[in-house]
């Protein structure tokens, strides 16, 4: 009643669509296909790069730990395996062989300093020919200041003796008694430590700046 067109047009049976026919269709129904293949795909790739990130820092601390370079361990020399910087908090080297024997203090100028910044060396044979190198140096200047300081001793002997033989007649009767019996002085001169030929040569560069 009230409708258009032949009876029974309004009917379902005759092709019109049913009351309510629209609410059977939801928005997931409507939604485009592979959205979960992008999700995948996604992951895949991060793994992906985070593999790739992790390998590129794994080949490059492994890289670093067949570098070796002097450097300084308290107030002496010391052979480091690995570099000297640091990535973050993890330290990219360690102490290979300490050197005690090696004080800072007696080599020059110059190498102390190279030493502080560090020497940085492609393998460890390098490495250790540096750390000898090092060692004579150091040797020959330690010897050096040794007898430097026992010149000054004898010397410092030698003149508090001159002076107390001087002093007054008494002192000299003494002194001349003593000659005249051929009594040997009471203490000897102090003798440094030997230096051999190649640290006499390495002595002049005690002093470089």
């Amino acid at each position: 009643a009230g409708g258009f067109g032949p009876p029974g047009s309004g009917d379902v049976g005759y092709g019109g669509m049913p009351d309510g026919s629209y609410d059977a269709y939801t928005d997931e129904d409507f939604a485009k296909p592979g959205g979960g293949r992008k999700w995948l795909k996604r992951s895949v790739f991060i793994v992906l790069a985070l593999a790739v990130i992790g390998g590129g820092l794994y080949g490059g601390y492994r890289w670093t730990q067949t570098q070796y370079y002097v450097g300084t361990q308290d107030e002496n020399v010391a052979l480091f395996q690995g570099i000297s910087q640091d990535l973050a908090w993890i330290s990219l080297s360690k102490v290979e062989k300490n050197h005690p024997e090696i004080e800072l203090k007696y080599l020059p100028p110059y190498q102390r300093k190279q030493v502080e910044a560090t020497i940085a060396e492609g393998n460890i044979t390098d490495a250790r020919e540096k750390v000898a190198e090092l060692a004579a140096q150091a040797s020959a200047c330690k010897k050096d200041a040794q007898r430097r300081a026992a010149d000054a001793e004898n010397r410092a002997r030698t003149g508090e003796g001159e002076a107390g033989g001087t002093a007054g007649a008494p002192a000299t009767r003494t002194s001349a008694t003593s000659s005249a019996k051929g009594t040997k002085p009471t203490t000897a001169p102090t003798p440094g430590p030997s230096l051999s030929e190649e640290e006499k040569k390495l002595v002049p560069q005690c002093g470089k700046q």
